[in-house]
C-alpha cells in the first residue's frame, strides 16, 4: 500500500506527459528524382497504361516528377511580416502590384518609367500565410523548407547541432542531378541575412553573408547587410543559364521588423519607418527582377506575425497570420490560375484559397522541377503553379497526395501509430477513383472529371495536414486534465496523510530527503523538460502562476505554527497572498522589453515603475542592513560596497527609463548610455561576490552559526535580479519586485514549517 500512491502519481504524470508533449521522429529517407511513376503505381494503384498517359507530355530531361516551370527563385523573408503590415504598410512594392489604388498611384508618381507594369496584377498575389505554433523563426524555417511540422521535442536519429537532417527542397537542389532539370551547370544558392539559415543549412549556400540575429535591440545591422549584399547576389541571378557562377535560388532574410516589434511594439512610429525602408528595398528588388528576360518567381513573406506587444511564439491570430506575396516576372506570362470557382464546393474553394506555410514546399518543388520532400505534409497551391492545363495540375496534386500517403504509411509502421488512417485512406480512394475515370477518356478530355479529382486530392491533402496538426502541433487537452487530476489527487491524499501524521509524531529526517528529492524532480521536469513542449510557450505564464500558488498551498499543509517565530501572524495568510501577487504580476507583465516611450503598458507607468524601483532599493538596503548587524560585519564592509554599487545601478536604470520615456528623440537616445553604465556596474561588481561566496560557504561547514554565508549569497542574488531587469528592460522592475516578495513569503513558510535545513540558517535575516 505504501507504493500505491507513488505508482498512481507516476501513471498520472505519464498520462499528462503523453498528452502534453508533441514529439515527431525524423525519418532518414529522401525522395528520389525518378520515382514519380512508381508513386503513381505503387501508392495510388494506377495501371501502367494510366501512368503512361499522365507522363506522356513530361520530358524527363526538364524536371524530375514534372517539368520545371521557372528559371530561378528569389525568397525575401521579412521577419514577423504580419498580414496587415504587408497589406497597408508596403504600398510601393506590394500595394502597387495587387491593384491597391493608393499604392498604385504612389507607385506611378515615384516610378513613372515603370508604371506600365502596375497593371500586370494577374502575376501577383497577396495571401494570408498561416504559420503553425511554435511561431519562432527556427521552427518556421524548418517547416518552410521540409514541409513538415517541427516541434520543440523533435526526435532525430542523431543529436548533432541544429542543422536540418530531414529531406528539404534546399537539399534536393544540391542532390538532384542538374541534367535531369534541363540545366547546364549545378544549382548554386546565395544567402544574406539572419544567420539562422546558415545554422540550418551550413554547407548548402555557395555565396553566404550571415549576420548575427541575437540582439533584438539592434534594428538595422542585419537589414543594412541585406541592402548591401542583395544587389550583388541579384547580379548573379540566372540570366542565360550558360555560365556556372549564376544563382538559381537567392534567400534574403530581413530582421528589422521583428526587432522593432520586440523593442517598440507594432504600433510605434519606428515600425512605420522600418516598413518604409522595407518597402523601398522590396520595390527596387522587384523592379530589377522584372527587367530580366528569364522567368523568375519572387516570394516575399513573414515567417510569423507578432502580438500587440511585439512578441511571438504562441498560436494567437496575430502570431500565426503572416503575409505571403507571390510575384512572377513578366517573362513568365500571366502565371497564376484560380481554379477554385470551378470547383463548386465551398469547402474545396476554401481549401484552395488557404495557404499554410507548409503548402509552399511542394509548390516550390514542382515549380523547380524537384521531387517533393519525403516528409512533406503540405498541399500544392494550384493558384501558384502557373498557366498550365488542368491535366498537369491534377497530376501534380496526385503526386503530392501519393507522397503524403507514403510518408504516413511508413511513419505509422516504423515510428508511431497514427490515428484515423482508415478514414483518410477512404478520402484518398475516392479521389483516385475519380482520377481513373478522367484518365479513361484520353481522346476527349473530360475537364469536369479532372477538376473534381483535383478538388478531392486537395481535400485529402487538407485532411492529412489536419491529422498532422492534431498529432504534432495540438496537445490533448482532455488527457492533460485527466492526467493532471490524477497527480493532483494523489498529492492531496499524500499531503493529507503527512499532515495528519505530523499532528501525532514529528516526521523523521528521511522524509525531508524525500521531499527535497521530489522538489528537485519537479524543478527538472518543469524547467528542463516542459520547456520543450509547443504548448508550454503559449501557457508558460499561467503554468508558473498556478504552480506558485500550489507550492504555497502544499507548504501550508506542512506548517507547524510552533516554529513560525516572529512571523506567526502572517504565515497563515501567505498561501492566499502568493496567488494574489501572481495575478498582480499578470497586470504588469506586458510591455517587458518594449521601449518606455510607448506609454501604453502598465509596467511603464510612473505610478508602477518608480515605486517598484523604490521597493527594490528598500529591499536591497534591508538585506545589507540585516547582514551588517552581525558582529563580523562593519559599516564599510563587503556588503556596504555592493549595496552602494547596486543602488547606483538601480539609479542608472531609473535615469535610462526617464530618458527613454521622453518624446524628444534627442533625449530618447541618451537612455542607452545610462543603461550601458548600469550593465558595466553589474558585470564589474558581480565577479567580486563569487570568492566571498565560496569562502563563506566553506567556513559555514566548520561552524554551527553559518549566517556569514548570507551576505555574499544575497548580494550575488541581487546582482542576478538587477541584471535580468537590465537585459529584459526597465519595465521588469515591477515583476522582479513581486518575484522577490513571493520568494520572501515562500521563505517564511519554509522557516515556519522547518521544510528545509536552510530555513533555520536564514531565519536570522528575516
Amino acid at each position: 500500500m505504501e507504493l500505491l500512491l507513488p505508482i498512481v502519481s507516476i501513471l498520472g504524470l505519464y498520462w499528462f506527459s503523453v498528452s502534453f508533449f508533441l514529439a515527431k521522429r525524423q525519418l532518414a529517407l529522401t525522395a528520389k528524382c525518378d520515382e514519380g511513376p512508381e508513386l503513381m503505381k505503387d501508392i495510388l494503384g494506377l495501371s501502367p497504361l494510366e501512368v503512361e498517359r499522365i507522363f506522356s507530355a513530361h520530358d524527363p530531361q526538364k524536371g524530375c516528377w514534372l517539368d520545371r516551370r521557372i528559371d530561378s527563385l528569389v525568397i525575401l523573408v521579412v521577419d514577423a511580416l504580419r498580414f496587415d503590415f504587408a497589406r497597408y504598410g508596403l504600398p510601393l512594392s506590394i500595394g502597387a502590384r495587387i491593384g491597391d489604388e493608393e499604392g498604385t498611384e504612389l507607385f506611378r508618381r515615384t516610378h513613372s518609367h515603370t508604371s506600365k507594369r502596375t497593371n500586370r496584377t494577374t502575376s501577383s498575389q497577396l495571401l494570408q500565410f498561416v504559420a503553425d505554433p511554435p511561431t519562432v523563426t527556427m521552427q518556421r524555417l524548418k517547416g518552410l523548407t521540409t514541409g513538415s511540422l517541427p516541434t520543440f521535442a523533435d526526435i532525430s536519429g542523431n543529436f548533432g547541432g541544429s542543422s536540418i537532417d530531414e529531406d528539404s527542397w534546399v537539399q534536393q537542389l544540391k542532390d538532384t542531378p542538374y541534367e535531369r532539370r534541363g540545366l547546364q551547370f549545378p544549382s548554386r544558392l546565395g544567402f544574406v541575412g539572419d544567420d539562422t539559415w546558415v545554422d540550418l543549412f551550413p554547407t548548402q549556400f555557395e555565396e553566404s553573408f550571415p549576420y548575427p540575429s541575437f540582439n533584438t535591440r539592434d534594428l538595422d545591422t542585419v537589414d543594412n547587410g541585406c541592402l548591401k549584399e542583395l544587389p550583388r547576389l541579384l547580379n548573379h541571378l540566372r540570366r542565360s543559364g550558360e555560365t556556372e557562377d549564376e544563382l538559381e535560388v537567392i534567400v534574403s532574410h530581413f530582421l528589422g521588423v521583428d526587432h522593432v516589434g520586440h523593442t517598440y511594439g507594432p504600433n510605434d512610429e519606428h515600425m512605420a519607418q522600418k516598413l518604409n525602408q522595407m518597402d523601398a528595398a522590396l520595390s527596387t528588388t522587384l523592379e530589377l527582377i522584372d527587367e530580366s528576360s528569364k522567368c523568375h518567381l519572387v516570394l516575399i513573406f513573414g515567417d510569423h506575425g507578432m502580438t500587440e506587444d511585439g512578441n511571438h511564439g504562441g498560436g494567437s491570430d496575430y502570431e500565426i497570420n503572416a503575409a505571403l506575396f507571390v510575384h512572377f516576372s513578366p517573362a513568365c506570362g500571366d502565371m497564376p490560375v484560380d481554379l477554385a470557382p470551378q470547383m463548386g464546393s465551398k469547402y474545396i474553394q476554401e481549401a484552395f484559397q488557404s495557404i499554410h506555410q507548409i503548402d509552399l514546399v511542394p509548390t516550390i518543388s514542382i515549380l523547380l522541377g524537384l521531387p517533393i520532400p519525403y516528409a512533406n505534409l503540405g498541399g500544392i497551391a494550384p493558384t501558384l503553379l502557373g498557366s498550365v492545363g488542368i491535366q498537369e495540375t491534377t497530376a501534380a496534386l496526385a503526386l503530392n497526395a501519393a507522397q503524403v500517403w507514403r510518408y504516413f504509411s511508413i511513419y505509422s509502421s516504423t515510428a508511431n501509430k497514427l490515428p484515423r488512417l482508415p478514414e483518410l485512406k477512404e478520402r484518398l480512394d475516392e479521389a483516385i477513383h475519380i482520377y481513373k475515370e478522367a484518365l479513361s477518356h484520353p481522346e476527349a478530355i473530360d475537364s469536369n472529371a479532372y477538376y473534381k479529382a483535383s478538388g478531392l486530392f486537395k481535400v485529402f491533402l487538407v485532411e492529412a495536414a489536419e491529422l498532422g496538426h492534431q498529432v504534432w502541433t495540438r496537445f490533448d487537452t482532455v488527457g492533460m486534465i485527466l492526467g493532471g487530476s490524477v497527480v493532483f489527487l494523489a498529492l492531496i491524499v499524500q499531503a493529507s496523510a503527512m499532515y495528519l501524521a505530523a499532528l501525532v509524531v514529528r516526521l523523521p529526517p528521511v522524509n525531508h530527503w524525500f521531499e527535497m528529492g521530489m522538489t528537485a524532480s519537479f524543478i527538472i521536469f518543469h524547467s528542463g523538460v516542459l520547456s520543450f513542449g509547443n504548448s508550454y510557450i503559449e501557457a508558460e505564464q499561467s503554468i508558473l502562476m498556478f504552480m506558485m500558488g500550489m507550492m504555497g498551498f502544499a507548504i501550508f499543509l506542512r506548517m507547524r505554527h510552533s516554529k513560525a517565530g516572529g512571523h506567526a501572524a502572517i504565515v497563515p495568510y501567505i498561501p492566499l497572498l502568493l496567488p494574489i501577487l501572481s495575478r498582480l504580476s499578470e497586470v504588469v507583465v506586458s510591455g517587458h522589453g518594449l521601449d518606455p516611450s510607448l506609454r501604453i503598458h502598465a509596467a511603464h507607468d510612473v505610478l508602477v515603475f518608480l515605486p517598484s524601483l523604490m521597493g527594490l532599493l528598500i529591499l536591497r538596503f534591508y538585506w545589507w542592513h540585516r547582514a551588517s548587524e552581525k558582529p563580523t560585519h562593519g559599516l564599510f564592509s563587503f556588503g556596504f560596497f555592493h549595496w552602494v554599487v547596486d543602488a547606483t545601478t538601480i539609479l542608472f536604470v531609473a535615469r535610462s527609463w526617464v530618458d527613454k520615456r521622453s518624446l524628444d528623440h534627442d533625449e530618447n537616445g541618451n537612455g542607452y548610455f545610462w543603461m550601458r553604465l548600469a550593465i558595466m556596474a553589474v558585470l564589474c561588481s558581480t565577479p567580486i561576490t563569487i570568492y566571498p561566496l565560496f569562502e563563506s560557504s566553506t567556513k559555514s561547514n566548520l561552524r554551527t552559526d553559518s549566517t556569514e554565508t548570507l551576505s555574499p549569497g544575497l548580494t550575488f542574488m541581487a546582482k542576478i535580479l538587477i541584471l535580468i531587469m537590465i537585459v529584459t528592460g526597465p519595465a521588469t522592475a515591477a515583476t522582479v519586485l513581486i518575484a522577490c516578495l513571493q520568494g520572501w513569503m515562500l521563505f517564511l513558510l519554509c522557516s515556519a514549517t522547518g521544510f528545509y535545513a536552510v530555513s533555520s540558517m536564514m531565519s536570522t535575516l528575516c
